[in-house]
């Protein structure tokens, strides 16, 4: 099964770190996102949500497409008997709420339910907001009309000292800015893999292009929407890259920031 996710970052990654949970309030008063609570969950945190209880018993997964809120999930799985039969059904908690009331019956999740991508600091999931919705292509935002849940937002916090690197199987050689033509080779450092793993060690390495005299750190060049790289980010799923380059630019506002987005395939 296929994984499809969208990263905005940061484009100059060996300047300091932004503060995320500043961005993450500027986005919720925005209205930008929405507060993650009862109806206002995205459906993959849910999902998520039913996966870290489906670990606790081998084939118990349950899954209702009209699932909408945490109660949901939570009776889902004390209709299967998978829970305590007398476990509250509160439709209008938080994620964090539903999994404090589990463990005050002595549930613990397992680590499906994470899905925070080895990050340091996450937020939570979110909704997208209509104050959102102007940024978005056409066709997605009729995606984001149909069904506001149908596309997740979570922000990304790593401390370091290396950045985390979000590539899949689209990920292809870079070209300069302006340009189709791929770079197969970047010497000193050969593959556009190598130019990676320089930049892994040394966010600010440069490397200079022969043909125009100009030195270009490694997100300067154009990867062509797959390659992430950096200490923040901004995930999301659902969105093209018209998308992801509109809500950059919204985050890139927000923050006062050059921001970058690119597309990982698993």
């Amino acid at each position: 099964m296929s994984e499809h996710h969208q990263f905005l970052f940061p484009r100059d990654m060996h300047l300091p770190s932004p503060d995320w949970r500043a961005l993450e309030a500027r986005l919720l008063e925005g209205g930008y996102v929405l507060e993650p609570r009862g109806q206002d969950i995205p459906r993959r945190a849910l999902i998520n949500l039913s996966f870290g209880l489906a670990s606790l018993h081998e084939g118990s997964y349950q899954y209702d497409e009209h699932m909408r809120t945490p109660g949901d999930v939570i009776a889902l799985y004390a209709r299967a008997g998978y829970l305590p039969p007398d476990i509250p059904i509160r439709h209008n908690d938080t994620l964090e709420e539903t999994v404090a009331l589990l463990a005050s019956h002595g549930i613990t999740l397992g680590d499906l339910y994470a899905d925070d991508e080895g990050s340091d600091w996450h937020s939570p999931q979110y909704c997208l907001g209509p104050a959102a919705r102007e940024y978005l292509s056409a066709d997605v935002r009729a995606d984001f009309d149909a069904d506001p849940r149908s596309i997740p937002l979570m922000l990304l916090a790593y401390d370091g000292p290396s950045p985390r690197v979000a590539v899949g199987e689209n990920l292809c050689e870079p070209s300069l800015p302006g340009s189709d033509e791929p770079l197969e080779s970047l010497p000193p450092f050969g593959s556009h893999i190598d130019f990676i793993g320089a930049a892994y060690e040394d966010p600010g390495v440069q490397w200079h292009c022969a043909d125009d005299g100009k030195a270009y750190r490694i997100l300067e060049l154009d990867w062509h929407f797959s390659l992430a790289m950096g200490f923040r980010m901004v995930r999301l799923e659902g969105v093209d890259e018209a998308s992801a380059q509109g809500l950059a630019g919204l985050i890139g506002k927000l923050a006062g920031l050059e921001m970058a987005c690119s597309h990982r395939h698993l």
